[in-house]
């Protein structure tokens, strides 16, 4: 059974009591007597109340949904009164482990004889991944906030947070300007070498004879060829690099949760784009991870990656000298990467060699101080090491989000 306990205030009138029972005993008088006899009839009157406050109460959980990152969600709970006597505020506290301070507390309403009360709970969830919630105490008390009774009510749901998707305007996709995109945002495209029939246009010495189209010549008085259109696909290649040891200091505001933010929000934006989709990273568990195919096709399964990746071992060089291996002709390449080194420059000098388009996001964790209560983060700039005709990169840092940092990379483009 549960006992109700004093607060700091009930503590003071438990001893409060005691002394005066101890005088009135030690000195009898009728003025004793009664200081003594009402400091007790508070103190069990609020015991009593307080020790009663949760009867007849039960809690449940309603209906919510999974959330994102830095998004306002709710987890609403629901409370019942089932006994023919009024209720004071209840209030319900909830470790939620998404959150920074890890602990909720919301107040319920007072509660009329055989009502319910449904008490909707915004939160803002800050860490991604999947969460098991189970325990919600119930605190009641007496009106004095003398006592209180905290109650265990046990009752399981599950949450999924995933990354914090930023609305992107426009990403480098084409490594091949002749084409464009129409205004659904579909690739444009040119006479080339591939399977769907383009046009006709004047025979040119070198043309196979098969591809004469023998009607246009007739109408024209002059040998006509058909054209066939080019595959007009953007492939893109999506790098992200998962190296524990060059993560930062902050669980919440690191580097490596805002490259998870990054891809999420690249992988959004490509998924409605008409374009192939090549993922990689690196899991401790599974080692190199790749996912291949259309963007809208395997958007979920990335998301469901990134909600769940966790720092590994493997370096950023070795994902990306793994990865080289699997690039199409043509390919434009984003580089997400924590660190800067030699090795990773060369390697992505190579890309560009290779004709690859190469666009490589740097997010050092010195870029990401921790944040501290009351005290500014203050930012230690870091610059890699670069030869003449490096790959530069685009620098992230805290003070600027995804959407504003692929922003500056399109001003720099078009100057």
């Amino acid at each position: 059974m549960i006992i109700a306990m004093p607060t700091k205030s009930g503590i003071l009138l438990v001893i409060a009591s005691l002394a005066a029972a101890g005088s009135a005993v030690m000195n009898v008088g009728f003025s004793s007597a009664m200081i003594a006899s009402l400091l007790g009839a508070v103190t069990l009157s609020c015991f009593l109340m307080a020790q009663f406050s949760l009867h007849g109460i039960t809690i449940s959980r309603g209906r919510s949904r999974d959330a994102v990152c830095g998004e306002l969600m709710e987890l609403p709970l629901v409370a019942v009164n089932r006994t023919y006597l009024y209720r004071m505020p209840l209030v319900a506290t909830e470790k939620l482990p998404f959150c920074r301070g890890k602990k909720f507390d919301v107040v319920i309403p007072a509660l009329a004889p055989k009502s319910s009360c449904r008490t909707e709970r915004p939160v803002i969830p800050l860490k991604r991944g999947h969460f098991t919630l189970n325990s919600i105490f119930l605190t009641g008390g007496d009106p004095c906030g003398l006592f209180r009774k905290t109650a265990r009510f046990s009752i399981p749901a599950y949450v999924t947070v995933t990354p914090k998707i930023q609305p992107l305007e426009h990403l480098h996709l084409r490594n091949d300007h002749r084409s464009g995109n129409d205004q659904d945002g579909r690739a444009l495209g040119h006479a080339g070498t591939g399977m769907d029939f383009f046009g006709v246009r004047p025979y040119h010495p070198g043309d196979e004879m098969r591809a004469i189209h023998w009607k246009s010549s007739a109408a024209k008085g002059c040998i006509m060829v058909k054209e066939f259109e080019a595959t007009t696909v953007d492939r893109i290649m999506l790098l992200l690099d998962s190296n524990e040891k060059n993560t930062g200091y902050d669980d919440i505001e690191s580097n490596f949760e805002y490259l998870i933010n990054t891809a999420a929000s690249i992988t959004d934006y490509l998924s409605r784009k008409y374009c192939a989709l090549t993922f990689f990273t690196t899991s401790r568990e599974s080692g190199i991870l790749r996912e291949n195919g259309d963007a809208a096709g395997i958007r979920l399964r990335i998301m469901e990656i990134l909600t769940d990746l966790l720092p590994s071992d493997t370096p950023v060089e070795e994902l990306v000298a793994d990865a080289m291996e699997n690039f199409p002709d043509g390919a434009v390449v984003y580089v997400l990467t924590m660190s800067a080194s030699r090795e990773l420059s060369d390697l992505l000098n190579l890309m560009e060699t290779q004709g690859y388009s190469v666009r490589w996001i740097f997010a050092p964790k010195e870029h990401f101080p921790p944040c501290e209560p009351d005290e500014p983060r203050r930012m230690t700039v870091m610059q890699p090491e670069l030869k003449k005709g490096d790959v530069k990169p685009l620098a992230a840092s805290y003070r600027k989000d995804p959407a504003q940092l692929l922003r500056d990379e399109n001003v720099l483009e078009e100057e």
